[in-house]
């Protein structure tokens, strides 16, 4: 099977997010082969390596129920036609699909390109997208749901686990968007079927999370964490777009903190999590958020910055423009018309130019790993506090002091370090457990540095060490 760079400490890949230019996520449905080829042909001449694609579930996998008496489900078919006897048609996967999706992964690898594949898109820039049979249900939850995509993960895999082309499996897009999970259990339970449905059909290649808005706990309120995607999957991703990240819009596109974004974001999944983690999306959501030279800056920055810290990887979203495509969710959403490298005209923004020189400048350098990364201080992030948010200004006052930082989760066994950074402590019930509590002090009366700062967090014992 080929090797996926990914898993690579040191090394970096970079790529973008890829539907068609003439049709967007409608590109199977509507299948040009001559327009995805001339597609895959300008990308691989501009140098990027990998595209994360998506077969779209709803077209993949087309299912209708039909009801019989007191509304009760019958028969799963394709509109009228009933599912084929075979193993592809009793998962009500299209075969006319799967073949498209072959020819794709063929011209890929033709273009030299690598794929990483997003299994249930059932979430797309804005809209859900899942088969007819079962759109009602919680995506999540549902057993009949739930059922039906394993069913498709386990066909999908099987049938293209031999491809040369595909380097790793994606969970899906985004799906923590796709329903609401409930409970922090049923989002464990959720990644759990699918991870382990795709590793039962192929356990060769590394499995993606496709995962983004994670915290290390639910105090704020969320149910996707990053030690249960950490768990479960063996590479974590963000999508460090600075308009939908706390935190992140508050200047330029090119200035120090909204470029030091990313990195922290993915920073903060990985060492938190304890798995490579990279900017599986990312992007500057167009025109009006900061001009094309911006925007070209911002790739630039970013993409040394998450290269130097061990971020493996930028995948621009996306690769063209999609202005238009009269089909929801394009007519809906003027936020995701503009986001490509290349115009509908063909013509290449100033973003695409930066990733060809970021890429042959790495080429040429003869650097094919960067070693371990040197880390200066422990940055240790505790319950009751905005995590992301104190680990964002850590991360950014730390660059400033030329201080390298690891995160660390408080509930967590604590790394080594002769400095410890524990800001923006909240909580009455405390911040630290008492056990960690007392191993950091340890720590530190062994001659390690701690810097303590508080909001309305309680520690005890605290005036005996710090008077």
């Amino acid at each position: 099977m080929p090797s996926c760079s990914l898993l690579v400490p040191g090394s970096f890949t970079i790529g973008c997010n890829y539907w068609a230019s003439h049709a967007g996520t409608a590109m199977w449905s509507d299948w040009r082969e001559d327009v995805v080829d001339a597609d895959l042909a300008t990308l691989a001449a501009a140098g990027l390596q990998v595209l994360r694609v998506f077969p779209l579930w709803s077209d993949f996998q087309p299912i209708t129920a039909l009801r019989g008496f007191g509304g009760a489900i019958r028969e799963m078919r394709f509109g009228e036609q009933a599912l084929p006897d075979d193993e592809i048609g009793r998962a009500g996967v299209s075969r006319v699909m799967l073949e498209r999706f072959a020819r794709f992964a063929e011209l890929a690898q033709r273009h030299g390109l690598q794929l990483i594949v997003g299994l249930v898109t059932g979430w797309m820039s804005g809209r859900t997208y899942a088969p007819a049979a079962i759109d009602d249900r919680n995506l999540h939850t549902d057993p009949l749901a739930l059922q039906w995509q394993a069913r498709f993960v386990r066909t999908f895999v099987t049938r293209f686990r031999s491809d040369q082309a595909i380097v790793a499996w994606d969970l899906g897009n985004e799906c923590n968007c796709m329903a609401r999970a409930g409970s922090r259990e049923a989002a464990w339970a959720w990644t759990a079927l699918i991870t382990s449905t795709i590793r039962a059909a192929d356990a060769s290649r590394p499995v993606i999370s496709g995962m983004h808005s994670l915290m290390p706990s639910t105090d704020l309120g969320g149910h996707w964490t990053i030690q249960d995607q950490a768990e479960l999957t063996d590479v974590l991703t963000t999508h460090p777009y600075p308009l939908w990240t706390r935190h992140a819009s508050q200047d330029p596109l090119d200035t120090l903190r909204t470029t030091m974004h990313a990195t922290a974001e993915s920073r903060f999944y990985a060492d938190i999590g304890g798995k490579p983690c990279f900017a599986e999306e990312i992007g500057t959501m167009g025109p009006l958020m900061g001009d094309w030279e911006a925007a070209a800056r911002f790739v630039r920055v970013n993409c040394f910055s998450l290269w130097a810290n061990d971020c493996r990887g930028f995948l621009w979203w996306c690769a063209f423009d999609q202005t238009r495509l009269p089909d929801a969710p394009y007519d809906w959403m003027a936020v995701e018309r503009e986001l490509g490298l290349i115009r509908e005209d063909g013509s290449a923004k100033p973003m695409l130019a930066e990733l060809t020189a970021f890429r042959a400048w790495l080429q040429g350098s003869g650097i094919e790993t960067l070693p371990e990364r040197r880390i200066d201080a422990v940055c240790v992030l505790t319950r009751g506090q905005d995590q992301w948010g104190v680990a964002y200004a850590a991360w950014t006052l730390a660059a400033q002091a030329k201080l390298t930082l690891r995160f660390a989760w408080a509930d967590d066994p604590l790394p080594d370090a002769r400095l410890y950074l524990a800001p923006s402590l909240a909580g009455v019930s405390g911040p630290f457990g008492r056990a960690r509590w007392l191993k950091l002090l340890a720590r530190v009366a062994a001659g390690a540095h701690l810097y303590a700062s508080l909001g309305d967090g309680v520690l005890a014992p605290f005036t005996e060490v710090f008077g």
